[in-house]
C-alpha cells in the first residue's frame, strides 16, 4: 500500500514538472511572438540603371533687355503741357507722346539764338560790302563768318531738338511705354527724361532659377513660358540666352534671361511660370513610393538581403511623378528595393515579400 501511494505520487510529480515546462515553453514562445510581431509583408522593385527626365518649374517676369530702353528727353529746358501715352501702353512710330513748350529760361535762350543769328548775318553782309570796297581785310571777313556760323549752329540745333517748332514729341521707334518719367506742368531740365520705351522686339523674360536646377537651365536650352496672369493665353517657346554667373542677394536664386520668338505679345513686367526639362543619364532610378524622407531631413530606402531590411541613407536628384534619382555609394542596380510596406519597417527587421 505504501509503495502504491509512493508510484502515484511519482508520477504526480513527474505530470505537474512536465506542466509547468510546457507552461513556461508557450510563455516564452508567445512572449517572443509579442516582442518579434508578426512579419511584415512588403512589395518590391530593382533599382535600374537608366535616364529620367524632370520638369522643372520656375518663376519671372517680362521685362525689358539690359540696356534696350530708349529714354525720350529733350536737350533744352522744357515745360511738360500733357502727357499722351501711359506706362504699358503701345505705340508706333511716329506717335505723339507728349506734348511740351519752352520753359520761360528756355524761351529767353531760343529769343536769343535767334537774335545772335540775325545780327551775325547782318554783320556778315555788312563785312562783305566793306571787303568788296576793300574797307576790310581777310581777317575781317573770316572772323564775322565764323560768328555766323556759331550763331546759326546754336539756332538749328535748339530748332532740331524741336525749340520753336511742334510741341509734340514724337515717338522714334515701336514699343511698349516702360515709364513715363514727366508729369504735366513739370519744368523738365535740358536731356532730362521724359518718356522711357521698350522696342517691341527687345522685350525678354528674367527668370530665377535655384543653383542646383542649372544643369536644366544652360545657354541655348529651350523653354516654355507661361503667363500667370492669363490662364488663357497661348504658351510661348522661348531659348535661354544667357545664364548670370551669381546669386541674387535679395531672391537667393540665379538670374536667367530667356530670349522670345518675334512677334511675342506678353505684358511687360508680367508675371510668368517658365517650364524647363532637365535629363540625368546612367542614374539610379527607384519608383517614387520607395524613398522615405526621415527625421533628420534626409532620405532613405530600404532593399532586401536574405530576408531582411537593408536601410540606405540617399540623395535624391532629378525626379518626375514616378520615379526619382537616387544616390548613394551602398544601391546598386538591380538590388531589389521596398515599394510598399516601407513606412513601418527598421533597418535588419525580418520581412516577406507579399505574392
Amino acid at each position: 500500500m505504501k509503495r502504491k501511494r509512493i508510484v502515484v505520487c511519482a508520477v504526480a510529480v513527474v505530470v505537474i514538472v512536465a506542466g509547468l515546462v510546457w507552461i513556461a515553453q508557450r510563455f516564452e514562445v508567445e512572449k517572443e511572438e509579442k516582442k518579434t510581431g508578426p512579419v511584415p509583408q512588403v512589395q518590391i522593385a530593382k533599382v535600374e540603371r537608366k535616364t529620367i527626365n524632370e520638369k522643372v518649374i520656375v518663376y519671372g517676369s517680362v521685362v525689358a533687355q539690359p540696356g534696350k530702353t530708349h529714354s525720350v528727353s529733350i536737350a533744352f529746358e522744357t515745360r511738360v503741357r500733357h502727357i499722351l501715352v501711359a506706362p504699358g501702353q503701345f505705340v508706333q512710330e511716329n506717335d505723339p507722346l507728349i506734348e511740351i513748350e519752352l520753359s520761360p529760361g528756355a524761351q529767353v535762350q531760343f529769343q536769343q539764338a535767334k537774335n545772335a543769328a540775325e545780327a551775325a548775318r547782318k554783320e556778315l553782309k555788312q563785312t562783305q560790302e566793306r571787303f568788296n570796297l576793300k574797307l576790310a581785310t581777310n581777317q575781317d571777313l573770316s572772323a564775322a563768318e565764323k560768328t555766323a556760323r556759331d550763331a546759326e549752329a546754336q539756332l538749328t540745333a535748339l530748332q532740331r531738338a524741336g525749340a520753336g517748332g511742334d510741341n509734340r514729341i514724337h515717338s522714334g521707334i515701336s514699343g511698349v511705354i516702360a515709364k513715363v518719367d514727366a508729369q504735366d506742368g513739370q519744368i523738365v531740365p535740358p536731356g532730362g527724361p521724359l518718356v522711357e520705351i521698350v522696342a517691341e522686339n527687345e522685350i525678354e523674360v528674367k527668370l530665377g532659377v535655384e543653383a542646383e536646377d542649372l544643369t536644366a537651365a544652360q545657354e541655348g536650352a529651350p523653354i516654355t513660358i507661361v503667363a500667370m496672369n492669363d490662364p488663357t493665353a497661348a504658351k510661348v517657346q522661348g531659348t535661354v540666352r544667357l545664364v548670370t554667373r551669381r546669386i541674387d542677394p535679395t531672391t537667393r536664386l540665379v538670374d536667367v534671361y530667356v530670349a522670345l520668338p518675334e512677334g511675342t505679345k506678353l505684358l511687360l513686367d508680367g508675371y510668368v511660370r517658365g517650364e524647363l526639362e532637365r535629363t540625368e543619364k546612367n542614374a539610379l532610378v527607384v519608383p517614387r513610393s520607395a524613398v522615405l524622407p526621415n527625421e533628420s531631413r534626409e532620405f532613405e530606402v530600404f532593399t532586401m538581403a536574405n530576408n531582411r531590411a537593408v536601410k540606405h541613407t540617399v540623395k535624391i536628384g532629378a525626379e518626375n511623378p514616378q520615379e526619382m534619382q537616387v544616390i548613394a555609394d551602398d544601391l546598386h542596380p538591380g538590388d531589389s528595393v521596398v515599394t510598399v510596406g516601407n513606412y513601418e519597417l527598421e533597418d535588419g527587421m525580418a520581412v516577406e515579400v507579399k505574392k
